[in-house]
């Protein structure tokens, strides 16, 4: 199995997103195998009935291998998009006390990712945003099975005969990723791994440049062209569907501004000012008269002001 950014993890504090299913439990043991250290961080979303076997399990595996492991209890009704919420706030608490969050997604579930943006309409930013290795709140987030199929993981397990528990709900149709695992990336993959592998790494490069150049000022992200704009709010935790990104156009043309309710603490604003677009979270202060004069004969938007006297 190709497994990548090995290196990357040594003589750092990791934390391995577990759930003692087929992914993390081959990537628990291949960490191991190569000397990384790391703790674990488990959600118990209580939805099947072996959940808390699970967690069970999970908490003598640690202390078997004299791992720190740190367990959280989803709360609420559930919905995928607030199990993912729920899940990168309770690792971002935790990201204080490591480097690396590794999480075992791979070529499999890039795949299905690329599928399902595809099915909704979407710009190459987005189709190829399952990315292996990126920085979000000083640590970076780690995926060393990216380019590993679905099927090299079973197989590695069953080699090893190393037990792990079956997810009976990824076999649930009512769910939109399911559907298109089972009726189309799986076999896909199957047959076409390698010609995936290559194509994603031929988009990754031609997606770079399409980006620009983003970087970050003070309290917000400076890009130099739109599609950098799409990754930046990426960057705050958010993720813009089609139409967000069209009418996010069409104000910028306009307005030169634009504030999305992201339905958090802050809002995301993004402004065009100076022929570079500006991605922040809204911050109100009072400006001065003086203050107020100058960002008038600069032509300041609104939203970027209190940022940039900020």
């Amino acid at each position: 199995m190709q497994i990548d950014f090995i290196d990357e993890l040594k003589n750092k504090n990791n934390l391995l997103a577990f759930s003692y299913g087929s992914d993390s439990t081959a990537l628990f043991y291949i960490l191991e195998q190569n000397k990384i250290h790391f703790d674990l961080a488990l959600v118990n979303y209580k939805l099947r009935k072996s959940a808390d076997l699970e967690e069970q399990s999970a908490q003598i595996l640690a202390q078997k291998y004299n791992k720190k492991i740190h367990i959280k209890h989803f709360k609420g009704i559930f919905s995928e998009q607030r199990a993912k919420d729920f899940r990168y706030d309770f690792f971002d608490n935790l990201m204080k006390d490591y480097d690396n969050l590794i999480i075992a997604h791979n070529l499999n579930d890039k795949f299905e990712w690329f599928l399902m943006q595809l099915s909704k309409g979407a710009g190459l930013c987005n189709l190829i945003d399952f990315t292996s290795n990126k920085t979000k709140n000083r640590y970076k987030i780690i995926k060393p099975l990216i380019n590993v199929t679905k099927e090299e993981i079973i197989t590695f397990l069953k080699d090893n005969n190393i037990f792990y528990f079956n997810d009976e709900s990824n076999f649930d149709k009512k769910y939109k990723r399911n559907e298109i695992r089972l009726d189309f990336s799986n076999e896909f993959i199957k047959r076409y791994s390698s010609g995936v592998r290559k194509s994603f790494e031929f988009l990754e490069e031609d997606n770079k440049e399409l980006l620009g150049s983003t970087i970050e000022f003070k309290k917000a992200l400076v890009c130099t062209t739109f599609n950098g704009v799409l990754k930046a709010v990426k960057k705050f935790s958010y993720l813009l569907s089609l139409k967000q990104i069209i009418e996010i156009k069409q104000e910028l043309n306009k307005n030169k501004q634009i504030q999305i309710n992201t339905g958090k603490e802050k809002n995301i604003c993004i402004c065009l000012w100076d022929n570079h677009f500006y991605v922040f979270l809204k911050e109100d202060i009072k400006l001065t008269k003086k203050q107020k004069d100058k960002a008038r004969l600069l032509k300041l938007p609104p939203l970027l002001r209190a940022i940039y006297f900020s």
